[in-house]
């Protein structure tokens, strides 16, 4: 069975399930090379159905869609009674509550229009399932991991009326999905933290990890105050303050709130706004969750909050971990495809890696290295990558398949020594980035026992770099360029079976140096999307972004550049 899965939310993108397995998966931005393009993913669609063969949308037995399916009963009450609320305790701002669902009304219907006529177009209507937002997250994350059942948290800004929810997950059930209990997007902690961003003068919806990385900068308790005027727990759920310290938008911000702001050092606006969002989340999860022991998924914009994720894993009752690595609205696709595919078969196979893109043609590297005057490095190839990383050169890779999320996995990143503390200010500026927490970095399994505090080789959020964890002094030591204030860092940990070229280079890098890790960063600069070619890596190169490129398995420099 082939199932198509589409979104065409922040961040469009398709993906290709056949026979229960992920085969794959790709972002429109990365071939419009714009930033988080919400463009319906037509360059996408096109690459997959190319690369897997398909000639016909009759080869495709079903089509998956999730982004706005609409509201259903259980919600529309919810919303309801929640406008209730606000016309007895907060009458003088309930147009707030009317205007954050008419504005939602008017862009789904948008987004939704947009795929039906591109339905209409490909003679496909007939093949369509849909699926709510936040049930396309749930399956995105329940399905891909390898866990019978557990728990299911997702949470963004906003999503078919829904911006927190907690699902129950049991694969061995005819109805295996069940929706435990849920926030309306009018109480948002993702509008909450997307407003932190905005404030601090930052871009909402796209620099919250800005924030997450300042926090460990501030003063927690400063602002506790103000984060609870904003939106705090009550009566056993989320309850934002509709006003002037808070609106379900990522803009609209009142003069007093402003006003407020300004007098505020963003360190611990940050600060408060991180321990703010942790509790929220942690003591819903301790009230609505009662099991001794438990599997937990998570999914949704949300948890891009690394800090978050690591206070989630370190709860007492939560027995393993599982983060959608695509945890954004682009990963909606894979939800809703899955969800076809375990529905029509129960049957699914979870996701080993994220290296799911696009690929280049291995044949076109002599001509780019005809092309652009490169000059390759012949020997062996660990060899020359250890004495060009040890005379301060940044290595750029382009190899393999892409990754399909907002984390660089090692087949599009830039790769350097941690050693280097000052790389956090030189490096990021020939990025063009602002960053306040530290690079992340690669390492093994081997080497993490002595990085990191209770490591465990088992911990999938480890493996795609989607949570933090404490540091040990002797890594703290060796490799302080990859170590936050606050003595955490967010690796990535990679095993000989499965990348056996870099596993080789750091075996060999900690026996020359001592180093226990390197860099591993996204081959972008600021503002841009991963790169997807050789071109693209090749033109950073020339402008000096890098030093030297890694295509595949062969080590060029610009002909130029003394080595």
């Amino acid at each position: 069975m082939i199932v198509l899965g589409i979104t065409n939310s922040l961040n469009s993108s398709a993906c290709l399930f056949k026979n229960g397995k992920l085969i794959i998966a790709c972002s429109e931005e990365h071939f419009t090379r714009k930033k988080n393009d919400d463009a319906f993913p037509e360059k996408s669609i096109k690459y997959i159905l190319k690369k897997s063969g398909i000639k016909t949308f009759k080869q495709i037995d079903h089509i998956a869609y999730s982004w706005s399916k609409d509201c259903d009963n259980q919600v529309l009450k919810a919303l309801l009674k929640r406008y209730q609320q606000e016309i007895i305790y907060n009458k003088k701002n309930k147009h707030i509550f009317i205007s954050r669902i008419k504005k939602e009304i008017d862009r789904d219907d948008i987004k939704k229009k947009e795929f039906l006529n591109w339905a209409h177009k490909k003679k496909v209507y007939n093949k369509i399932s849909f699926f709510y937002h936040h049930e396309g997250h749930a399956l995105s994350a329940a399905l891909m991991s390898n866990f019978k059942n557990g728990y299911c948290i997702t949470a963004d800004a906003r999503g078919d009326y829904e911006s927190f929810v907690i699902w129950y997950f049991d694969l061995s059930k005819v109805n295996y999905l069940t929706k435990i209990f849920s926030v309306p997007t009018n109480d948002s902690l993702g509008y909450f933290y997307g407003r932190i961003t905005g404030l601090s003068g930052f871009v909402p919806n796209r620099h919250e990890g800005k924030i997450t990385g300042l926090a460990a900068h501030g003063n927690p308790k400063k602002y506790h105050k103000l984060m609870k005027k904003m939106i705090s727990i009550k009566n056993r759920t989320i309850i934002a303050n509709n006003g002037f310290y808070y609106r379900p938008f990522f803009s609209n911000y009142s003069k007093k709130l402003k006003n407020e702001v300004k007098k505020i050092k963003i360190e611990d606006l940050a600060a408060s706004a991180q321990q703010h969002l942790e509790s929220i989340v942690i003591k819903l999860i301790k009230m609505k969750i009662k099991n001794k022991k438990f599997n937990i998924c998570l999914s949704g914009g949300v948890f891009a909050n690394v800090k978050l994720n690591q206070k989630i894993k370190e709860l007492s009752n939560v027995k393993n971990l599982f983060i959608q690595p695509q945890m954004n609205d682009g990963g909606l696709c894979v939800g809703a495809a899955a969800g076809v595919q375990f529905e029509k078969e129960r049957k699914i196979i979870p996701i080993k890696n994220y290296y799911l893109g696009f690929e280049n043609e291995k044949n076109n590297i002599n001509f780019l290295k005809k092309k652009f005057k490169l000059t390759e490095v012949k020997g062996n190839l660990i060899t020359n990558m250890i004495k060009f990383l040890k005379k301060n050169f940044v290595l750029g890779v382009v190899r393999g398949k892409m990754e399909f999320g907002p984390r660089a996995l090692l087949n599009r990143s830039i790769i350097y020594k941690t050693s280097d503390v000052s790389c956090n200010d030189w490096l990021n500026k020939r990025l063009n980035r602002t960053e306040f927490m530290p690079f992340a970095p690669f390492t093994i399994p081997e080497l993490a026992k002595k990085s990191f505090k209770d490591f465990n080789s088992n911990d999938k959020t480890l493996w795609h770099m989607t949570s933090t964890i404490n540091c040990t002094n002797i890594f703290k030591r060796k490799s302080p360029a990859v170590c936050h204030v606050d003595n955490t860092a967010r690796p990535q940990i990679i095993f000989k079976k499965d990348n056996a070229l870099f596993y080789n280079l750091i075996n060999k890098w900690y026996k020359e140096t001592g180093e226990l890790s390197l860099i591993n960063t996204s081959f972008n600069i600021h503002e841009e999307p991963i790169i997807r070619t050789y071109e693209d890596g090749i033109k950073e190169l020339l402008k000096g972004v890098i030093d030297i490129i890694l295509l595949e398995t062969r080590l060029f420099v610009f002909i130029n550049k003394i080595i």
